[in-house]
């Protein structure tokens, strides 16, 4: 990318060349939502930019402005600036944004250009970014038809779409959020904020669109409107509840051995059973992890208990218990199939087909995993 100032008509390869970024604003605007890509190095912490901004209000823009270069220099100056040229002498594409594109990154471009340095800054910043991402979403949504996999819980519908990936457009939301979407699906890490949510599935469409697929319909897993505490724009997933349907139709030994692995073997569980610790130290802080994972399990349980029924709640904890009293014991793990089957029985299996049924879904296929991976390779573009 040239030294010449990134305008709108510039965004889209901008986001597709994934250039790094570097957000000049103050941190708590970064953590409220920030570009795909970027690094935040602000000009401004968020004291000095509070301290600014009241100086804006009382005594006007002159006089913040005056305070603003009175805060910034001597030694907190060079700090800064060299902060941005080492990010830039790693990443020499690198370009600048605030959030209008006004005082700070103009102020950044600046000072590097006097330290010998010359990157482009985004005309119109964050704002103008994140309306254009929002577009896209929007547009997305009413001109490029879809296909959702759906299916029970368990039917491996990401599995699924992983296998595919290779070969067919895919959109993995669970990734995005970094959520797996059930009431038991939250993940080690913390989920993005909603804009940073927003903004990753608008550059996600983006490369689908760039990699030219021709008129295959870009497959996305069937999610509620929530995944954890995310909620998808409302004309995706309205676009998505309206899509065709791909059924992944298994049986409930093959869901109940996918969420084993996936919620039992994948996790510290199912690594202490399969590995031997290296130290007695190490046997402990294993075996802790894992009782934090039967407790989040316990809580993620609770959280469900007004749907599933008092009596039935009490029953699938017992087995839970049941199944962490075998794992402290006797180092067994495999009775954690029998809370997993009575979840999928009385409470996912019966809530999936009440939404199909309110839905009137539209099934274009219904089969096992393997066969709709068979499916979707013999589609034309």
């Amino acid at each position: 990318m040239s030294n010449t100032n990134i305008r709108l008509e510039n965004l889209k390869d901008l986001f597709l060349s994934e250039t790094p970024l570097i957000d000049v604003r103050a941190p708590v605007e970064f953590k409220q939502g920030s570009l795909p890509g970027a690094v935040n190095f602000p000009i401004l912490n968020d004291e000095e930019r509070a301290l600014i901004g009241t100086t804006y209000k009382q005594d006007g823009q002159e006089a913040a402005v005056k305070l603003g270069y009175q805060l910034i220099s001597g030694s907190v100056k060079e700090e800064r600036v060299q902060s941005w040229k080492s990010f830039i002498a790693r990443y020499p594409s690198a370009v600048l944004y605030c959030f209008r594109g006004g005082k700070r990154s103009q102020i950044t471009q600046q000072w590097l250009k006097e330290a010998g340095i010359e990157r482009p800054l985004i005309v119109g910043g964050y704002k103008v970014s994140r309306h254009f991402l929002l577009d896209q979403i929007e547009r997305f949504s009413k001109t490029r038809e879809m296909l959702v996999v759906s299916g029970p819980t368990g039917s491996g519908k990401t599995q699924f779409l992983k296998e595919v990936a290779a070969f067919y457009p895919t959109i993995d939301l669970e990734a995005l959020a970094q959520h797996r979407g059930s009431a038991f699906g939250s993940l080690d890490e913390n989920q993005p904020s909603q804009i940073d949510f927003e903004n990753r599935l608008a550059v996600t469409l983006l490369k689908i669109e760039d990699k030219g697929f021709g008129n295959l319909r870009p497959i996305v897993e069937d999610e509620s409107r929530l995944i954890g505490r995310i909620y998808q724009p409302t004309p995706f997933f309205e676009h998505l509840r309206s899509s065709q349907v791909i059924w992944l139709d298994e049986p409930l030994e093959v869901r109940v051995e996918n969420i084993f692995k996936d919620y039992i073997l994948s996790t510290s569980i199912g690594l202490i059973q399969n590995q031997i610790p290296r130290c007695a130290e190490e046997d402990v802080i294993l075996r802790s992890q894992a009782l934090k994972v039967f407790e989040k399990y316990k809580t993620s349980l609770m959280s469900i208990s007004r749907k599933l029924g008092g009596l039935r709640t009490q029953e699938v904890m017992a087995d839970l218990e049941n199944s962490q009293s075998d794992f402290l014991n006797k180092n067994e793990i495999a009775s954690n199939k029998i809370w997993i089957e009575k979840l999928l029985k009385y409470y996912y299996d019966p809530l999936y087909l009440s939404s199909l049924e309110r839905r009137q879904v539209s099934a274009c296929f219904k089969g096992s995993s393997s066969s709709a991976v068979d499916f979707l390779k013999n589609l034309k573009p």
